[in-house]
């Protein structure tokens, strides 16, 4: 009766640590795995002539939603005969976000989608599309809005 107690006893004290512990792991997820609607917001100057993955412009992002954080936008362009491939790598305070926007010429529809992130992103997904482009002079101010999951 007494290994039994003893027995018992060391089973409820396992239970008191590894309950809060696992209780407390869901209630940890950040908003970055929680995934969901997101607006991206993108200002930038450059050079709209780049052509061959050359650095177009560079300027800040902010993003909400699902994920929410800012910092600076460095873009990537590239022309083939249909479609305008822009790449950009956004550097915020909870990490990087490589994402590329699909531009089909014919079509004119804008996609994008996230190919890579670092620290909170690593392993983020996510698509959409690029529903605003306005420029004046070599200055761009871009919206995009989607999903991101992982």
């Amino acid at each position: 009766m007494r290994n039994r107690a003893i027995v018992l006893a060391s089973a409820a004290s396992l239970l008191a640590v590894a309950v809060p512990v696992s209780l407390a792991a869901p209630a940890s997820l950040s908003q970055e795995q929680a995934g969901g609607r997101i607006t991206l917001h993108i200002t930038g100057s450059g050079n709209a002539d780049a052509t061959n993955g050359a650095v177009a412009g560079v300027g800040r992002f902010t993003v909400s939603g699902a994920i929410t954080d800012k910092g600076t936008d460095t873009a990537y362009r590239t022309v083939k005969p249909t479609t305008v491939l822009l790449r950009h790598v956004m550097v915020g305070k909870k990490g990087r976000i490589n994402l590329l926007v699909t531009i089909d010429i014919a079509r004119g529809t804008k996609l994008w989608t996230i190919t890579s992130g670092t620290k909170a992103y690593k392993g983020l997904h996510g698509k959409g599309t690029e529903d605003s482009a306005i420029f004046t002079g070599d200055k761009t101010v871009l919206t995009l809005t989607g999903k991101v999951f992982r």
